[in-house]
This record gives C-alpha cells, sequence and structure tokens, in this order.
C-alpha cells in the first residue's frame, strides 16, 4: 500500500518542463517567479531537479492574470503573501488597490487618446494620417498589420 501511495504522490508532482507547458510560461519567467518567491518547488529528484506539486499550476495563472491586470511582481508577492498566510493587511491592500486604480485610469486615458485618432481612420477618415503630430498613428496601425502578417507565417 505504501509503495501505492509514493507512486500516486510522484506522479502527481510535475518537472519544470510540464508546468511551463500547461502554464504557458518560460522557464525564465519560472526562475524569476521562484526567485521573487511567488512560488517554490514542492521537491527536488537525487538529480537536483525541480518538482511542483499540482497547486502550482493554479498559482501560476493566478499570477499571469494578476499580471495581464497590471500588478506588479511586488504587488502579486503581497496579494498571495496575504492569501497563503490566512492574514490581511487591509491598509497595504487598501493602498494597493488605489494605486491599482491610478495605473488603471492612466492606462484608460492613455487609450482613449490612441482611440481618437485610431476610430476616424477605422470608418475612413484618412485624414488624421496627415496631420505631422499623429505620425505615430501610421507608425502603430503599421506594427499591427505587421504583427498579423508574422503571426501568420
Amino acid at each position: 500500500m505504501k509503495n501505492v501511495i509514493a507512486v500516486k504522490a510522484f506522479k502527481s508532482l510535475q518537472t519544470t518542463s510540464a508546468l511551463c507547458k500547461a502554464a504557458n510560461v518560460t522557464r525564465g519567467q519560472l526562475r524569476l517567479y521562484e526567485e521573487e518567491g511567488l512560488i517554490a518547488p514542492q521537491s527536488r529528484t537525487e538529480a537536483g531537479y525541480r518538482q511542483y506539486g499540482n497547486d502550482t499550476l493554479d498559482r501560476l495563472k493566478a499570477i499571469m492574470h494578476l499580471k495581464e491586470l497590471g500588478f506588479t511582481l511586488a504587488e502579486i508577492a503581497l496579494l498571495l503573501s496575504d492569501r497563503d498566510y490566512g492574514e490581511i493587511d487591509e491598509q497595504a491592500i487598501q493602498r494597493l488597490a488605489g494605486e491599482v486604480l491610478s495605473k488603471i485610469d492612466e492606462r484608460i486615458a492613455g487609450l482613449q487618446v490612441i482611440r481618437g485618432y485610431v476610430a476616424p481612420v477605422a470608418v475612413g477618415d484618412m485624414s488624421v494620417l496627415q496631420d505631422e503630430d499623429c505620425n505615430f498613428v501610421v507608425e502603430f496601425m503599421t506594427a499591427l498589420s505587421a504583427e498579423k502578417i508574422r503571426r501568420r507565417a
């Protein structure tokens, strides 16, 4: 019976390669998150290879989602630490929420400016492209087109 448990426990551990593939992250990202204390291997093999528990995949997904929302790794570490230890520093979370809200507002404002230039082009008004101060619109649209072509290749 012990051997069966050991085999099941071993199978539940993931290698670096398997974890990276499942979470769609690079080895470099995984190492960075480990260095920042966001994740940790559950164990190591006799050869020194890292082995991660199944919960690490969910944690990586949470990290990636928080990064997409604009949180820094330090902010993510704070949030995960509070979750891990069940102690929430409400003042720190409130400050963090205020900072994130400011970042979101700045991002929205920047996107609205860009939208103001791109929207007329989208409906066929090319006059904005003639404005010398708006050369970035042409560069932006060209970069988007190049990215689409690169993805198809």
